[in-house]
């Protein structure tokens, strides 16, 4: 798994105009920027915060690695591309104090692999 921090409101809107998503940062579209920033799991809390720190309507989009086209430049993913709204396997909520979601804490594999129980 892969992940994206996004503003509660461009997922919505992504959402309700059926999609896709296509956001690449904090206030930057894909087609500004040429692709979407996403992290690792051992990559999202400090990317939290650094970028989106004290706000309340981030949330936490878990893509699936196997349903976008991806490569990894300086550590980091980038989806060349917009994202497919069912590529989004889980969407959560962090809230002013950034706490990450358990998908993301429980992992083991710094790529964001869930571990296994």
């Amino acid at each position: 798994m892969i992940f994206h921090l996004a503003l509660r409101d461009e997922w919505r809107e992504a959402v309700d105009r059926g999609g896709p998503y296509e956001r690449s940062t904090l206030g930057k579209s894909l087609a500004e920027v040429g692709f979407i920033h996403c992290s690792f799991a051992a990559q999202v809390a400090s990317t939290a915060e650094l970028f989106y720190r004290g706000r309340d309507d981030v949330v936490v989009l878990t893509i699936a690695e196997s349903a976008v086209s991806f490569h990894v430049e300086d550590g980091f993913p980038h989806i060349y591309g917009p994202v497919p709204l069912d590529a989004v396997v889980d969407v959560v909520a962090l809230g002013p104090n950034l706490l990450m979601p358990p998908a993301v804490v429980g992992s083991t594999d710094p790529r964001g692999a869930r571990s296994q129980p």
